[in-house]
């Protein structure tokens, strides 16, 4: 049976950042899809899927796995106010708030997000947004 993962998320003017606590993830068995609207991650037993708030830009899109969870940024098409929330639509129970990433609008500094470690979309066979964007490489 396919489970909801727990999740956080905190954002900025100009990005998502997105924590799927999933441990001991397999990059090459999970399959990630992102498009201007919409997210969908699924590994194992675990699937999340949602319509976004607003709206992201996908090839800029960088995320990494580490032992603990799977770590996403994803930079808005455009830069503007903080969304009221993550995804349109009913609430998903599993989805909290990143109290520990969050920042207000007025306390953004610029570089405050650490990306390292991070690796643009380039899923390989993972199908989805691999083959929109070729071979296009880590954003490192």
């Amino acid at each position: 049976m396919v489970k909801l993962p727990d999740c956080k998320w905190a954002q900025r003017n100009d990005k998502i950042l997105l924590t799927i606590n999933v441990p001991n993830v397999d990059k090459e068995k999970t399959k990630v899809d992102i498009t201007e609207t919409a997210f969908s991650f699924n590994s194992d037993d675990f699937e999340l899927k949602f319509d976004f708030f607003g709206t992201v830009n996908p090839e800029t899109t960088t995320w990494k796995v580490t032992a603990r969870d799977v770590q996403f940024v994803l930079m808005r098409k455009e830069e503007g106010e903080y969304w009221d929330k993550l995804q349109k639509g009913s609430k998903i129970h599993t989805l909290k708030v990143d109290w520990d990433k969050w920042k207000d609008e007025d306390e953004q500094e610029e570089g405050d997000v650490d990306m390292s470690g991070f690796s643009g979309m380039d899923m390989g066979g993972m199908g989805g947004m691999a083959n929109m964007m070729g071979g296009m490489g880590g954003m490192g």
